[in-house]
């Protein structure tokens, strides 16, 4: 063969190949467009409905916005600022108008010129302890007196008025273990002073504790004032070793019974006396004023 007709064969199987190429080309080309197309339809509404919910969202956050400032404007604004006339001036000269007359009615008063200012001092407040109220409840009772008949048959059990401390019934106890409710007198005429009997009598009990009463005496009267009861007297707190009665021993009128002194349960020197009637406490110092 020839050059030229190799060349020729050459030219013709190339033309051949692509005549095939470009058959295939042909054939496959409805197939692939229809695809492309389809694929374009496919994604279309997929845009078209992220894009609405775009403006969706976009126009529901200006409508709350609106809502928003609309009720803000609502909630702040007086009534009368939506009539007519007015305007934006009306508004503000209505707003000023309500403040100043709510500001006079909540403050109008007048004031007499006769008023002057005054200040809480610190002095005219008092503070009074609980014991100090005691004291002025229970301890301001008049105990004076006199000594009445010094010859009598009944007597005062010292021979010149003293102080008296504490009276019978309600007081403010003067220590833990005394009482609250006194069934006494308490007499102070200083440690020491000598103690005589108020009638005459019979010694019922002598002791010398070291608790309760510390060392006493209490002497029977009997019948002293002839109307069927019977009398005791009480002498308590005396000195230890200041008296030699003894169970029995009988008692005259103003006989020494012992020295003033704070045995047992006391706070100073006294003599608490008690009497008795049919073996019931009463008043000493009511008792005494009334038979001396």
């Amino acid at each position: 063969m020839t050059d030229h007709s190799r060349e020729n064969a050459t030219s013709s199987a190339l033309t051949r190949r692509e005549a095939r190429e470009l058959e295939r080309k042909a054939a496959a080309s409805p197939e692939r467009r229809i695809r492309e197309v389809q694929k374009s339809y496919a994604k279309k509404p997929e845009r078209h409905r992220s894009r609405a919910r775009a403006v969706g969202s976009r126009i529901l956050s200006v409508a709350a916005m609106i809502f928003a400032g609309a009720l803000a404007v609502g909630m702040s604004v007086p009534a009368n600022a939506f009539g007519t006339g007015g305007g934006l001036e009306g508004l503000l000269a209505s707003t000023s108008a309500d403040t100043s007359a709510k500001a006079a009615d909540g403050q109008s008063f007048d004031v007499a010129s006769s008023v002057t200012a005054s200040s809480a001092g610190r002095d005219e407040y008092t503070v009074t302890s609980w014991a100090e109220m005691l004291r002025l409840q229970y301890g301001t009772r008049d105990y004076s007196y006199d000594m009445g008949d010094p010859n009598g048959p009944i007597r005062w059990p010292f021979p010149y008025p003293v102080p008296i401390s504490s009276g019978f019934g309600e007081r403010a106890a003067p220590c833990h273990a005394c009482s609250s409710i006194h069934m006494g007198v308490d007499f102070t005429p200083g440690g020491g002073a000598p103690i005589y009997a108020v009638a005459d009598g019979v010694v019922v009990e002598s002791k010398d504790d070291a608790y309760g009463f510390g060392n006493h005496v209490i002497i029977d009267h009997g019948n002293l004032l002839g109307d069927g009861n019977d009398i005791k007297t009480l002498y308590a707190h005396m000195q230890h070793g200041s008296t030699a009665l003894k169970v029995g021993d009988e008692i005259h009128v103003g006989d020494f019974i012992g020295l003033v002194g704070m045995t047992g349960v006391a706070t100073g020197n006294h003599l608490h006396f008690e009497v008795h009637v049919n073996d019931v406490q009463v008043d000493p110092f009511a008792w005494l004023k009334a038979h001396t």
